[in-house]
């Protein structure tokens, strides 16, 4: 197999090679729930809202990725679209990603928080590709969950929110999270408003029956605890 190389998308600029990411890489590894429409990916992209890491051939053939959702206000980073190409997968090509993207979005950023999600093993599907693969590959870069009920915001409309996913904390400042097992409740809290208000196209509504008790767990105690990916 011909080596990747490392590039960094361009907004607008880079629609045809994004176009060409999402048909190729996107759709053959998230479901239709986990995965925006194009349409809407493009323009979050323009608006420097998101950020995107692409592994391609020597042809130019985009080949997998890493994208990163930045809220800057609270400083929060969600790391989304970690994925292969099928036919590429076992080449390393993942953690090449990770080790060009992490550094430079790091210094860029600076962020407080850098999350993820991940498909709970027991409940992916594996037409689209080895969900324990994916959380392994996190473990590896020593990533911890949250023991928290987490569903994810509606990305395709008419797709409705999707349960049984897990929250992971990929690296945190001190400054929230002073210890190794435990972060902040109230910086996940400030994530999780912006990220459904983001995602669903309007603020979070008092009355939202499914996220009120994930936004409840979050405040109710200064610390929320961080668990090994592999813990019960």
């Amino acid at each position: 197999m011909p080596p990747v190389s490392i590039r960094f998308l361009d907004g607008d600029s880079d629609a045809g090679t994004l176009r060409q990411l999402y048909d190729t890489v996107i759709a053959a590894s998230f479901p239709p729930a986990e995965r925006e429409p194009f349409e809407k990916l493009r323009r979050v992209l323009a608006a420097d809202e998101l950020r995107g890491a692409v592994a391609v051939t020597p042809d130019g053939e985009p080949v997998g990725a890493l994208f990163l959702e930045w809220f800057a206000d609270i400083r929060a980073a969600l790391l989304c679209y970690f994925a292969v190409r099928p036919d590429r997968r076992g080449q390393g090509i993942g953690r090449r990603l990770v080790a060009v993207a992490g550094p430079r979005w790091r210094a860029e950023l600076e962020p407080h928080v850098v999350l993820a999600e991940a498909g709970d093993p027991r409940f992916s599907d594996a037409d689209y590709g080895d969900g324990g693969a994916r959380l392994r590959l996190y473990e590896g870069f020593g990533a911890r969950r949250l023991p928290i009920p987490y569903l994810m915001p509606e990305l395709m409309p008419g797709a409705g929110r999707l349960p049984g996913l897990l929250l992971l904390v990929i690296e945190a400042a001190e400054a929230v999270s002073p210890a190794p097992d435990r972060i902040r409740g109230a910086i996940v809290g400030d994530f999780l408003v912006r990220y459904f208000a983001r995602m669903e196209g309007g603020a979070v509504r008092e009355g939202d029956s499914a996220l009120r008790p994930l936004l409840a767990e979050c405040r109710e105690t200064d610390h929320l605890p961080l668990v090994a990916l592999t813990r019960g």
